[in-house]
């Protein structure tokens, strides 16, 4: 074919260039002097050959056989592959050029109906003829004609019109027996029984199919009953028979279901692939499981690499993620100690560390994935990026306080402390939030951006520096009254005070005058943080008890 083609070409440039020629030879002759004529013009022209000079002008213009040209632009009407009869989707011939201003399209459209009524019709193949016209070459049953060829679609596939007719006549007769057939009523009573022989078969499968499945169910629910697990492991207990028994319980009846559809979509499949009108609808249901079974198959082995790195990445971060609470539990545990880092942060650092950790793993695993190139991919990251970025404002001012108080050690879980106006005990201290126990018990959420801004005062880090806290009552007095006997009143008072430390001894003085009164101040110590306000009331109430008994008040 591709010999023919070059041949074909080369002699269509050897044509041109002698209408070239002659063209050249004229206009030069006619910028000379030429000799015109009625019939044509004559030239003589020293760069042309004088014997094709003469035959020009004897013979005129050089001849070509039509059917040469035609065949010349059938080729190209190949190549775009012409359009097919068909008769119950199969194929059985391709038209090329165009009839009377009717397109190839058309005219194979109009042919597959023709062709359709033939094969469904009880006319006999014998009495198809072929019949030649001037520039056609038909295929008639005795009523009228079926197909009609040209001379473009002969040369298009390198025949005669006659050869053409002749060839199509046979494939139309050899089809169209055998669709007879296929449709006969002895095939169709064939294809039902056979339909109905394989219902019966998919009808006793599907009963064994739910017997083994209800004999897996049985085999599942002895796991859960005859097998049990004490163990105080996390891990060891999501594992354990009654787990793992639900989860076989799941698999058992997504598999069961995939089964069953699985075969009603093959038998139905099968049963149209009996009938010679539903064969193309059977291929249709296969094709359209199959052609995405083969897609999937194609992504999926194209993502086996990427696979594979989001496993060894998974697996590094696992065990970056073990290794690094090793290290911060040692160092909670005061096993493992480094210059300048407290204990208490092990655990905050940990947090932050196995944060960072995941972020990158989020951020490679991205990577890694095939459509974190595409731009919707790159969209949405952008998109998902701005509404975390505005919605995450105070979550990430809460994280960074949270961060600066542990780092800064304002307070511990179980520090007594006042964080602005409430007091009360640390219960818990996350990256978000402050839960405090107040003096009734109520338990308080103060946002960690709240607690950093807000006035700390821990009394427990206090006591655990200073060795004790100081407790300041100040009183008034209208008589003057002796210091150093009214001090040692108030100081033995104070003294009697259940949690009132001796060492270092209560402080006494007088801070000054106020509306004709005096002011004294009483200054005592204690250990007694889990008791601060009892110890403080006690006392008030002790100094005010002695100095209503000695009348000083």
């Amino acid at each position: 074919m591709l010999l023919k083609l070059v041949m074909k070409s080369l002699f269509l440039l050897f044509l041109c260039s002698l209408f070239f020629l002659h063209g050249e030879a004229s206009f030069a002759a006619a910028d000379s002097s030429a000799v015109q004529s009625g019939t044509g013009i004559s030239v003589k022209n020293e760069t042309v050959d004088d014997s094709l000079a003469t035959e020009a002008e004897s013979n005129g213009p050089v001849r070509i056989d039509d059917k040469d040209v035609i065949k010349a632009f059938s080729d190209s009407l190949k190549q775009q592959g012409g359009f097919p009869v068909t008769v119950n989707s199969n194929e059985v011939f391709r038209l090329y050029g165009t009839i009377a201003n009717i397109e190839p399209l058309q005219r194979a459209e109009q042919t597959s109906r023709l062709l359709t009524d033939f094969f469904r019709s009880s006319s006999h193949v014998d009495s198809l003829t072929i019949v030649e016209g001037e520039t056609l070459t038909a295929i008639k049953t005795p009523q009228n004609i079926i197909a009609a060829f040209s001379d473009e679609d002969a040369a298009a596939e390198n025949m005669s019109r006659n050869e053409l007719a002749d060839t199509v006549l046979t494939i139309i007769s050899t089809q169209a027996e055998k669709f007879r057939e296929e449709t006969s009523g002895r095939n169709i009573l064939l294809s039902v029984l056979k339909s109905l022989a394989l219902l019966v078969a998919l009808a006793v499968f599907w009963h064994y199919l739910n017997s083994f499945f209800t004999l897996m169910d049985g085999w599942i629910q002895k796991i859960r009953l005859h097998h049990s697990s004490n163990s105080q492991n996390k891990l060891i207990q999501l594992l354990s028979p009654d787990h793992l028994a639900s989860g076989f319980s799941w698999l058992s009846r997504i598999a069961e279901l995939f089964v069953k559809i699985l075969l009603i979509y093959a038998y139905l499949t099968t049963v149209l692939s009996f009938f010679p009108w539903t064969e193309d609808l059977s291929t249709n249901l296969l094709a359209f499981v199959l052609e995405p079974a083969k897609k999937l198959l194609a992504e999926f082995v194209t993502l086996i690499p990427n696979v594979i790195v989001i496993i060894i990445l998974i697996t590094i971060t696992r065990y970056l993620g073990q290794f690094s609470d090793i290290i911060f539990s040692n160092i909670a545990k005061g096993e493992l100690k480094f210059v300048g880092f407290e204990a208490e942060w092990a655990e905050p650092t940990r947090k932050i560390v196995k944060i960072v950790i995941y972020v990158m793993l989020l951020f490679l695993l991205f990577a890694s994935l095939p459509l974190a190139n595409s731009p919707a991919a790159l969209a949405f990251a952008i998109i998902l990026g701005l509404t975390f970025s505005l919605g995450s404002v105070p979550t990430v001012q809460n994280i960074i306080s949270g961060i600066m108080l542990n780092y800064t050690g304002s307070f511990r879980v179980g520090d007594r402390v006042m964080l602005g106006e409430i007091k009360g005990t640390i219960i818990y201290k996350g990256l978000l939030v402050t839960r405090i126990r107040n003096l009734r018990q109520e338990i308080v959420v103060i946002p960690n951006k709240a607690a950093f801004r807000s006035k700390i005062v821990n009394y427990t880090e206090s006591v655990q520096k200073n060795g004790h806290l100081s407790l300041e009552f100040t009183f008034a007095l209208r008589q003057h009254t002796r210091k150093e006997e009214l001090r040692e009143l108030v100081v033995n008072a104070a003294l009697g005070t259940d949690g009132i430390m001796l060492d270092p001894k209560p402080l006494f003085f007088r801070s000054g005058s106020k509306d004709g009164m005096f002011v004294y101040v009483l200054r005592a110590n204690t250990r007694d943080i889990d008791h601060l306000e009892a110890v403080f009331s006690k006392l008030c109430q002790n100094v005010q008890d002695k100095l209503m008994a000695e009348k000083y008040m």
